[in-house]
């Protein structure tokens, strides 16, 4: 199985929200998770995952899913052309 970066997340999400699995289109809020368990999971998401992009629990609320919140790592993490300097 490829260890993919939605399933490294999903993996840190159930373990975070003790959960056996967590799909795609599940909501993190939905599953029990609140603002103090977020803030513990994007830290333990910024280690594992070695994102440089610093996450914050405002990138949680407007992406709750994990296929959502995933997809935003990702554009997070692709060099952007948009981020150069001014």
């Amino acid at each position: 199985m490829v260890d993919t970066l939605q399933s490294k997340i999903a993996a840190i999400w159930a373990k975070a929200l003790g959960v056996k699995t967590v799909a795609p289109d599940d909501n993190f809020f939905a599953l029990g998770g609140h603002s103090l368990l977020g803030v513990k999971l994007l830290s333990e998401i910024q280690a594992k995952t070695g994102l440089e992009e610093e996450l914050r629990l405002s990138d949680l609320l407007e992406f709750p899913t994990l296929g959502e919140f995933t997809a935003h790592l990702e554009s997070l993490a692709a060099p952007s052309e948009e981020s150069g300097s001014l």
